[in-house]
């Protein structure tokens, strides 16, 4: 009996022990679980913080490097011999360098129609080119000439307010082509859409039907009009939109603006901002060309150190 005493104490001391250490044990692992649960979300939302951070650092150095480039194109097309190296009814012309490439378009004003100059037939096609019917196109002209010319054109006339029109008529030219907007069948159009047929800058009753961009050319092809000419003067403003992309990155930046060409020399200002597309999600185009056809020597050459 003696002797059994001892030996079920050790054995009872053994099992403690061994129970002891699988609380720990047990305890130890919960505690880490609970650790992994608080920290590996952090770990995550910080390094999903700077992903999105390097993105956005590298999206507006790609912004800038468009901005820079578009200005180089705006000097070209105010030059006489860039005008021959961009098709100028917004087709996009594209090259590459390194590990980017970088696409262009440009529009000449003398393709869009002015809201300010053009009469009711021409307005008329270009609502038609946004997808109107014949009959809202021509309601959408004749708002569209109440709202810029004087009242006095139409004191004899019924005042009864337009339901494509806007709210109010503004009597004065339009300043803007956004002022589009103001009409009720207009709201929901994106303003990059209605650039893309309208512009206030050609100060033109014509356009010019070989440089008008794709959606406006077939609105003119199916009607007719004595304001649409085959060949215009010189063009006095010219859209301009750049966009650079990185390969395989998903990311592009872009830059587009509006420029008028000074009448006393080879200069340009700038008018207006372009609105600016998703440029992500613009679809990528083919090189069509060389980097130095497109920007120059000089501009290649630094495009090449910038990609190194």
């Amino acid at each position: 009996m003696s002797d059994r005493a001892p030996h079920d104490s050790a054995g009872t001391s053994s099992r403690d022990e061994s129970t002891r250490s699988g609380f720990s044990l047990v305890a130890v692992l919960v505690f880490m679980l609970i650790v992994s649960a608080i920290v590996v979300p952090f770990a995550v939302t910080a390094k999903t913080r700077l992903m999105i951070a390097n993105s956005e650092v590298e999206q507006e150095r790609l912004s800038l490097l468009a901005e820079g480039l578009g200005n180089v194109v705006a000097s070209m097309l105010t030059s006489a011999s860039g005008r021959q190296k961009f098709p100028l009814d917004s087709t996009p012309a594209s090259c590459r360098s390194g590990g980017f490439s970088f696409t262009v378009r440009v529009q000449d004003h003398g393709g869009l129609i002015d809201l300010n100059a053009a009469d009711d037939r021409l307005l008329e096609l270009g609502f038609a080119a946004l997808g109107f019917e014949q009959q809202a196109s021509t309601e959408l002209a004749k708002a569209a000439i109440r709202f810029r010319d004087n009242a006095k054109l139409f004191a004899g006339l019924p005042q009864s307010r337009s339901a494509v029109g806007p709210p109010e008529d503004k009597q004065a030219p339009f300043e803007s082509v956004s002022e589009l907007q103001e009409f009720s069948a207009l709201s929901s159009i994106p303003l990059r859409t209605l650039n893309g047929v309208f512009t206030v800058n050609s100060k033109r009753g014509t356009i010019s039907a070989d440089r008008a961009p794709d959606r406006l050319r077939a609105a003119l092809a199916g009607g007719s009009s004595a304001s649409v000419v085959q060949a215009v003067a010189d063009a006095s403003a010219y859209t301009v939109d750049v966009v650079v992309r990185r390969d395989g990155s998903g990311i592009a930046g872009e830059a587009g603006f509006i420029i008028e060409k000074s009448p006393t020399g080879a200069a340009f200002s700038r008018v207006s901002r372009s609105p600016a597309a998703e440029a992500g999600a613009l679809p990528p185009v083919a090189g069509t060309a060389g980097c130095e056809v497109l920007f120059g020597t000089e501009a290649a050459q630094i495009l090449r150190g910038w990609n190194s």
